[in-house]
């Protein structure tokens, strides 16, 4: 695994972490909790952002062009 798919496979998994840290917080009633888990969330989506533009950067395309391109039954 090379530089490029460890950065894939982190902005994936972030976003992934973020829709799930968004869901619960709209979920859980207790608002500390709640709270804490939008945070969470939010956290992530910076976390999320740079690794996009990382990628972006070192792949030299779109995000949306460059996923597509690599998810063509390769095993990533």
């Amino acid at each position: 695994m090379d530089a490029i798919d460890c950065l894939e496979r982190a902005w994936l998994n972030t976003q992934e972490a973020v829709r799930d840290f968004e869901m619960y917080s709209k979920r859980i009633k207790e608002g500390e909790i709640s709270s804490v888990f939008k945070k969470f969330a939010e956290r992530e989506a910076e976390q999320a952002s740079q690794l996009r533009e990382l990628l972006i950067k070192y792949k030299g395309e779109p995000m949306d062009s460059a996923l597509h391109n690599n998810n063509t039954g390769n095993g990533k």
